[in-house]
């Protein structure tokens, strides 16, 4: 970062913070703002107002403003007038189609709010930053620096004072949440986006209902919680297909490893919350599981299946890996119980579209060299290049890839020629098929979503 803003106030004002695009985004990231009509009134550069009606939602047993609610627009309208200083920075599950290299994260880290009076009207809050601190803050996020600053927000009804608040928030490029080698520590808010995927893609298979798939259902629901129902649920909304793709996923993927013959490994890889290493232990023959994430999410795996019943005769090896980093083939091949030469089955599930073309080829060339055996093979998910390039005519498409974006989520990878791509990724022998192929159903969201099975023989 070079220090300074790359755009001027105008652009950004007009591109990224006005009022009626803030109070939209707001709305559709936090739906509670938008159920008591909360909306932004007017951005300056290091400001913001903002208004809280008098209304049957917002208020309490005696007519006047809930005082939560006025914290809640004491965060929103502080944080709008930080972001307003964080120039030509779209911000991380705020603004739309944004990555980790370019956003900004933003949050909360604590709060001090003083009630005078009951708010009798519509409660107008506001935010205004003094000059010295803008001129700091912008200094500091610009050369890369991380940014602790607090901010006053007063609130006003009838023209009386209503409420004094100090926000404190920090504001951090996206990109320097993620663990490296040279910084290994991770942030709780990169610890806590990879938990949210996996527990949304657990709640999205709690929610199965369908008689076409085999799901442990209580394994499933322990790990998702309230919280991947939620997420599960809120994305559900948006895309209607999405728990036809999952399951459909689940399956295909189920039906991979049963016909794999004297099948005696599984490697799942990005193992997240799947159970499927108790769900199908036995029906598999008891094969050795290796399970292969972040030692973050590792860490959280851990944790849920120790709340859940034992399960006899499960042999898993769990192995902390970053495969932007590190070669699968060597991890593996280093572990004692590991063996190449007989049957193994890769589950490469949910990854693909996360990571470049490139960054896929030298992950999936790299499973090939594991594959020694004949019957061995890989199994992988991935999206059309039109999902990625928001180039879909589907809407619902759209407004999907909007929702894993606001979990730090966004899709960068997409493939119309899966057999070719593995054919150049050492996996000659390919077959594929889309969810609505699998599923025999025609809809066209369905058929932007394929499996790929591939072989080395």
């Amino acid at each position: 970062m070079g220090g300074k803003p790359a755009v001027s106030w105008q652009v950004d004002y007009e591109q990224r913070v006005n009022p009626e695009l803030m109070t939209k985004l707001l709305h559709q990231a936090i739906p509670v703002l938008e159920a008591v009509q909360w909306k932004v009134t007017s951005v300056t550069e290091g400001g913001c107002e903002s208004i809280l009606p008098l209304t049957k939602a917002s208020t309490n047993q005696h007519g006047t403003h809930q005082a939560a609610l006025i914290s809640l627009s004491a965060d929103y309208t502080g944080g709008l007038a930080l972001t307003t200083l964080l120039r030509g920075v779209p911000l991380a599950g705020i603004h739309p189609r944004c990555t980790d290299e370019e956003s900004a994260s933003l949050w909360l880290a604590a709060m001090d709010v003083k009630y005078r009076n009951p708010s009798t009207g519509h409660l107008i809050g506001t935010c205004n930053i003094a000059p010295s601190v803008a001129k700091t803050v912008q200094q500091r996020y610009f050369a890369g620096k991380r940014v602790l600053v607090t901010l006053p927000v007063t609130f006003t009804s009838n023209g009386e004072l209503v409420a004094e608040a100090e926000m404190r928030y920090f504001a951090q490029p996206s990109i320097q949440l993620k663990p490296t080698k040279a910084n290994p520590r991770i942030s709780p808010i990169f610890k806590q986006k990879l938990k949210a995927s996996a527990r949304m893609i657990a709640g999205l298979r709690a929610s199965s209902e369908t008689k076409n798939i085999r799901v442990d259902r209580g394994h499933e629901r322990q790990a998702a919680g309230p919280h991947g129902e939620l997420l599960a649920n809120r994305l559900n909304g948006v895309l209607p297909q999405l728990k036809d793709m999952v399951i459909a996923r689940t399956r295909h993927i189920d039906e991979t490893l049963r016909a794999v013959p004297d099948l005696k490994q599984v490697v799942i890889l990005g193992v997240g919350l799947d159970m499927r290493p108790f769900r199908m232990n036995k029906e598999l023959g008891q094969p050795t599981f290796f399970e292969l994430d972040l030692p973050e999410m590792l860490e959280e795996r851990e944790r849920v299946i120790s709340e859940m019943p034992s399960e006899d005769g499960v042999t898993r090896h769990v192995m902390a890996a970053d495969f932007k980093v590190d070669r699968i083939s060597d991890l593996l091949t280093r572990h004692p119980e590991f063996d190449p030469t007989l049957t193994t089955a890769v589950v490469y599930e949910g990854c693909s579209m996360y990571f470049t073309e490139e960054e896929n080829r030298g992950i999936l060339k790299d499973i090939a060299s594991l594959l020694q055996n004949a019957d061995s093979l890989v199994w992988c998910d991935l999206v059309r290049e039109s999902v990625v390039e928001g180039t879909t005519p589907s809407p619902e498409i759209k407004k999907f890839t909007d929702g894993m974006e606001e979990l730090g989520e966004r899709f960068i990878f997409g493939c119309n020629s899966p057999v070719d791509y593995f054919d150049s990724c050492d996996l000659p022998k390919t077959r594929s098929t889309t969810v609505g192929e699998f599923l025999g159903l025609h809809d066209p969201v369905l058929e932007t979503y394929q499996f790929v099975v591939g072989s080395k023989v």
